[in-house]
């Protein structure tokens, strides 16, 4: 029960982590780097961290308490690319089922016997019952069914060290400065600013992948620092954990829970925690010219070039908001509480600003995984981000080239 720490309290005298500098990672070839943790962790933390990478790579087996229900068998099948840590093909995508009215939305709970979508999901031994489906509607009322596509986890556990203030003072969910920008905050059922996921709709690590164990391998779990580990010191639970902050999970399999210990949780949260943003590569004229460009059209209103924390500015290109994308990419589903606003009380729309560091090592992009190439995800932007991708859509080819030239380099 020692190790369960990780070093959490000595982050203070870490060096500062921007994963924004040029120049090639440690190693003396681009990308050396990638999949490590940051730099400066005390001794024990990253003993923590180093446990936690060979866990994410275990596969759980029905006996461990696996399943019952489960759609990978180790975290790193859905985050192995390009190295554990990373983002999934798009042959991993699963389906995020809801059923009800946005904000009203909950788990389906009905399985009728009607014509249905099969889910990509496994039952453990000893089999006994079919794959479960889900439902075109439930008790009369709607179910959604989109997909997602697992995001590359590096460097996101560092937006725990971005504050309450940082992510508010840059919301305007009425676009009152008339940019044609609306972003909001999100928060948790109880309030808590919500930095993870892709609608934010989660305030911390533990909660994040407490959640993402249990759904996607029926892992259960303790909590490892409760209510502690709320950013902005809350003492109000997060549902993203089906039940609570500080209560188990539980899935009635017939292993005894947790079915992962709190001891090797530890260190899965460790290596989520501290895992490194890839390094920039070196600038090209090319590239220049094209980060240039990206601010002159728009991009940075939403994609902030740096965001303040307790250890250093995080170049990772986010403003940890969620904005309207357009009814093209909207998935059906509300997530969250977001800061009011005159125009939209719920988020079917809207997304998170996907962080870009580390962009060109984990095609595909969007949500779902529906773009191929970065071009791609740039010209599938629509609602507030309309009038920027047409100003994209207006450039030269080589103007259009140097941009991609510039995220190609993140």
């Amino acid at each position: 029960m020692k190790r369960i720490h990780i070093g959490l309290v000595a982050i203070l005298s870490l060096t500062a982590c921007s994963g924004g500098g040029g120049g090639v990672a440690a190693g003396g070839t681009p990308d050396a780097g990638v999949g490590g943790p940051i730099e400066g962790l005390p001794a024990a933390t990253l003993a923590a961290f180093e446990r936690g990478r060979a866990l994410m790579t275990h596969r759980f087996s029905p006996a461990e308490g696996l399943g019952p229900f489960y759609n990978a068998t180790s975290c790193a099948a859905c985050h192995e690319v390009p190295v554990t840590g990373g983002s999934s093909p798009l042959y991993r995508n699963f389906f995020f089922a809801a059923q009800g009215f946005p904000p009203f939305q909950g788990p389906v709970t009905t399985a009728p016997e009607i014509p249905s979508i099969v889910l990509p999901n496994f039952r453990a031994p000893p089999f006994t019952q079919p794959r479960p489906t889900i439902p075109p509607s439930s008790a009369l009322f709607p179910v959604v069914t989109p997909q997602r596509n697992a995001p590359a986890m590096f460097g996101i556990g560092l937006f725990e060290f971005v504050n309450n203030d940082a992510i508010t003072s840059n919301s305007d969910p009425d676009d009152a400065n008339g940019d044609g920008i609306s972003g909001r905050f999100n928060r948790t059922p109880t309030f808590d600013i919500g930095r993870f996921g892709y609608k934010c709709q989660a305030n911390n690590i533990e909660a994040f992948i407490r959640g993402a164990a249990n759904n996607q391998m029926g892992m259960t779990t303790d909590p490892i620092a409760g209510i502690a580990a709320v950013v902005s010191l809350s003492t109000r639970f997060l549902p993203q954990v089906g039940g609570g902050q500080s209560s188990p999970t539980t899935d009635g399999d017939g292993v005894p829970d947790p079915e992962i210990s709190v001891n090797d949780f530890a260190d899965i949260i460790a290596f989520s925690k501290f895992l490194k943003p890839p390094d920039r590569l070196p600038d090209t004229p090319e590239s220049l010219a094209g980060e240039a460009l990206f601010d002159a059209i728009g991009c940075t209103r939403c994609h902030l070039t740096s965001l303040p924390s307790s250890i250093g500015p995080l170049a990772a290109f986010t403003d940890l908001l969620i904005h309207d994308m357009g009814p093209a990419l909207a998935d059906g589903v509300s997530q969250g509480l977001p800061q009011p606003s005159l125009t939209s009380g719920t988020t079917e729309n809207e997304f998170r600003t996907q962080p870009l560091w580390g962009l060109r090592l984990h095609a595909p992009f969007l949500h779902d995984g529906r773009a191929d190439t970065i071009e791609q995800a740039i010209l599938a932007h629509a609602g507030e981000s309309e009038t920027i991708r047409l100003a994209y859509e207006a450039l030269t080819q080589v103007e259009k080239d140097n941009i991609l030239a510039f995220l190609e380099i993140l």
